[in-house]
């Protein structure tokens, strides 16, 4: 999950590199079609990955010791 936030901070300031060099009209629509849905999707694979990390990790229990379900 760090990997993937880390990746998510990696893009969004070379995106915010780009928006200093283009400066015009048609570069601001595409920058803003093209990545305003990066940061919300990418918190919520994270979210999604915790859950199922947790998930995996409570199967993991049960079959080391199904007395504990």
């Amino acid at each position: 999950m760090q990997r993937v936030a880390k990746l998510r901070d990696e893009l969004m300031f070379a995106v915010t590199e780009v928006k200093t060099v283009w400066k015009d009209d048609k570069a601001r629509a595409y920058l803003q079609q093209y990545t305003s849905d990066i940061p919300p999707t990418v918190n919520q694979l994270v979210a999604t990955l915790s859950e199922t990390i947790e998930l995996f990790e409570n199967i993991a229990k049960k079959v080391q010791d199904p007395d504990t379900a």
